[in-house]
């Protein structure tokens, strides 16, 4: 270890005890290439299916074989340790949390080696705020953290650990975590958050090259740095990162990172409430009842042709409003859209910056409850510090993206509710505006056409989620990654099974239906009387009312209902 003062601890906590172990093994050994020094501590901590939480002071050695020795090393002296423990006290292990297990080990990093900067490292799966994260597989029982938790975790260690201070740089070695709701819900804990828009592959972060950045800075400043030297320091390990896997285009891979500056979090989410509000207005218009067909049609367009990840559940927030932009020619559109392309970029790296608005008065903020604030647009540093890609899918990443599916997912959009991006930028309510605005309209059949529109069915949300599946099979989905939902097996769990039931899924239909009538037969219209000019005409008035009767009868999954089974 090093005699000079500590500048830096970093901590890195290994999420391994599923299908990454290997490369959580990978990650230590690309540690050990530079280790601790000039400062800098660093110390990791491993969770694998041999290793339960196993922690390692990172020192340098290449040595074959060393750091197999070593981990069997703490872990004996960890083991050892909680006997003692246990029989002092004279009492039973005491099961625990993802965020217990996680606040421990900062908390033992912290009072044993202080320091004048702190950064976390949290490396697994991911999947941002529609996912769980860091999940661990035991048996038949999943163990992760939520977004929401997460957020808690980090504000518990810096209230506790540090004193009110924030993390200097909080890392999301994790796919799909640089999201504008996952940086809201941590930016009064950590100053800058690094991670990916996209899917990161399974090897992660390249960390020899982010600790060699961080002792190179630790050695040239006598305390460790300053503020504008963390954003710096955060920019060269996205560059870094990305110059890492440029490599591997020739294996097809493509990956984008971002390094945010959370000071901004809030700027950007009264960007993203100015949007909302003014979308609103048009969906529909209130001065004609109406949703306005040029706005709504130029949303679809932006959304279709904008960056998408994670199967198109998320969007590029800054290429969405460029393309917004680009199709919707409303004033109050473009300057909206500017709005958050200045919030995200930054004002001066922006040619049109000045049509952004310099006094948008919110109707709508914290909650959702009214307000008078007024804000300029027009003079903002930016969000992003930094965001680099390599490869064809995801090109057109420009540092964070959003919430934004195609279709209605009722309990989805319930859960996104509880954030509070969600409520305090409006966005959750522009979604359901918009959602609305794009649905299909249910197929006419026996009710629709008897004039029984309350009477159509509909399936409970549990079940109907399900049904969403806007992936196509050409390979967008790629099971080596990051993402919490898949493992390098292509299977949805470690065993590498699949579910032989393939049923009809929904497919590729952006915004269908999710209520439904009863088909009309051939037979069924013969023996009612009802010619094809009246269902014709029928049709024709059915559809105009049922979009906007919101009733339908829900189909539920009792106890003893067949559900399971969706094919032959």
């Amino acid at each position: 270890m090093s005699d000079n003062p500590r500048k830096w601890t970093v901590m890195v906590y290994l999420a391994g005890d599923n299908n990454l172990a290997e490369e959580c093994v990978f990650a230590l050994t690309e540690m050990k290439k530079v280790g601790s020094g000039d400062g800098v501590d660093v110390i990791a901590s491993l969770d694998s299916g041999v290793h339960e939480n196993t922690e390692l002071v990172i020192e340098q050695g290449t040595t074959l074989g060393q750091l197999d020795k070593e981990l069997d090393k703490s872990q004996e002296e960890r083991l050892a340790t909680k006997a003692r423990e246990l029989m002092k006290d004279n009492a039973e292990e005491k099961p625990r949390t993802y965020f217990d297990v996680i606040f421990d080990f900062v908390q033992r990093c912290v009072e044993k080696y202080p320091a004048q900067h702190y950064m976390l490292a949290l490396s697994g799966h991911g999947g941002g705020i529609a996912e769980n994260f860091l999940n661990k597989e035991d048996a038949n029982k999943i163990d992760s953290l939520s977004v929401i938790s997460m957020a808690e975790l980090i504000g518990k260690i810096s209230s506790k650990l540090l004193g009110g201070k924030k993390i200097d740089i909080l890392g999301m070695d994790s796919c799909l975590m640089s999201m504008t709701e996952v940086a809201y819900v941590v930016h009064n804990f950590a100053k800058v958050m690094i991670g990916a828009e996209g899917f990161e592959p399974v090897a992660g972060w390249p960390y020899a090259s982010v600790l060699e950045a961080v002792r190179k800075l630790a050695k040239s400043k006598s305390d460790g740095g300053s503020d504008q030297d963390v954003k710096d320091l955060s920019g060269k390990i996205v560059c870094d990162y990305v110059s890492y896997y440029t490599d591997y285009q020739a294996a097809g891979v493509s990956v984008d990172q971002s390094a945010c500056d959370l000071d901004h979090s809030v700027e950007l989410m009264w960007a993203v409430n100015s949007l909302s509000q003014v979308l609103l207005s048009y969906l529909p218009n209130p001065k004609t009842g109406k949703v306005d067909s040029e706005v709504r049609n130029a949303l679809v367009l932006a959304h279709w042709e904008a960056q998408p990840y994670k199967h198109e559940q998320y969007t590029d927030l800054y290429d969405f409003c460029e393309r917004l932009k680009f199709y919707c020619k409303e004033k109050a559109v473009t300057s909206a859209c500017q709005n958050v392309m200045n919030a995200i970029r930054g004002s001066g790296n922006e040619k049109d910056g000045a049509q952004a608005d310099a006094q948008f008065k919110h109707e709508r903020g914290y909650e959702g409850k009214p307000t008078t604030k007024v804000s300029n647009f027009r003079n903002y540093d930016g969000f992003i510090l930094k965001s680099c890609y390599s490869g064809l899918t995801v090109q057109y990443s420009f540092g964070v993206s959003i919430y934004f599916p195609w279709a209605e997912e009722p309990s989805a959009l319930k859960e996104y509710e509880q954030l509070y991006f969600a409520r305090d930028s409006r966005w959750a309510e522009f979604l359901r505006a918009y959602l609305k605005a794009t649905k299909r309209d249910v197929r006419p059949g026996r009710k629709i056409l008897a004039g029984q529109e309350e009477k159509i069915g509909s399936f409970e949300d549990m079940f109907t989620i399900n049904l969403f599946n806007v992936t196509s099979s050409n390979g967008a989905i790629l099971p080596d990654n990051r993402n919490s939902s898949v493992n390098r097996n292509s299977s949805v769990n470690r065993n590498s099974s699949v579910n032989r039931n393939l049923g009809n899924v929904i497919g590729s239909m952006r915004n269908p239906p999710t209520e439904f009538d009863e088909c009309v037969c051939e037979d069924d219209a013969a023996s009612s009387g009802l010619t094809q000019k009246k269902i014709g005409a029928q049709k024709s008035r059915a559809s105009k009312t049922v979009a906007s009767s919101g009733k339908a009868k829900v189909r539920g999954t009792k106890k003893g209902t067949k559900t399971g089974r969706t094919s032959r």
